[in-house]
């Protein structure tokens, strides 16, 4: 009876375990890519959970990417309605 209790209590810390490495570690909050400009090229991280885009900038640390891009496309892809 113990060993069974044991063993439950085992397999429920395992799946607790795993259910905490998926929600906090994978996937991780950033997505990162790279951003060229004038020939040099800039390492950019995406916020998975927000949108924010940060530029790493030598001297300045994380920047903020500003730019209306995200702003004309959201409204390009945004119904429109017709009244009569």
């Amino acid at each position: 009876m113990m060993r069974r209790i044991l063993s439950i209590a085992l397999r429920v810390a395992v799946l607790l375990f795993l259910v905490a490495f998926v929600v906090y570690v994978w996937p991780t909050r950033f997505r990162y890519d790279h951003l060229s400009t004038d020939g040099d090229t800039y390492p950019v991280r995406i916020d998975r959970f927000t949108g924010d885009s940060d530029m790493l900038v030598p001297d300045q640390g994380w920047v903020p990417v500003e730019g209306d891009s995200g702003d004309a496309g959201s409204q390009e892809n945004q119904p429109t309605s017709k009244t009569s």
